[in-house]
């Protein structure tokens, strides 16, 4: 019985620190995130990618006199959640399951199956 009561504090710790260890990480996710994207819902698309360490959001749109608008925006990580830094917070969210990215606000994302025209 004493052992019993040992053992199972050791088992429990042991189990915790193996299921902790597969906790996915906001890095893991920004690499599998990156790429370019397309909205579900006819909004600008944008790519996500890694420059000197840092991740960025840079987004493309299509102009009235036919030219393209490029803005570029940091990632940053508040809380464990990411955030694109565009003077508001747009919190960035990732399907794995599904390869889909919701912005909110902004709606949601699928990955593109052609690359952005640059």
């Amino acid at each position: 019985m004493k052992h019993l009561k040992f053992l199972f504090p050791v088992l429990l710790c042991t189990l915790l620190l193996g299921l902790s260890s597969c906790k996915e990480t906001n890095a893991d996710r920004l690499r599998a995130m990156r790429g370019d994207w397309v909205s579900v819902k006819n909004r600008p698309a944008f790519t996500l990618f890694e420059e000197n360490g840092h991740y960025r959001v840079t987004t493309r749109k299509m102009t009235y006199r036919g030219t393209i608008q490029t803005e570029t925006y940091q990632v940053s990580e508040k809380d464990g959640n990411l955030f694109i830094e565009t003077g508001l917070s747009v919190l960035l969210t990732y399907d794995k399951e599904n390869d889909r990215i919701l912005l909110s606000p902004g709606g949601e994302y699928k990955r593109s199956k052609q690359p952005i025209k640059k």
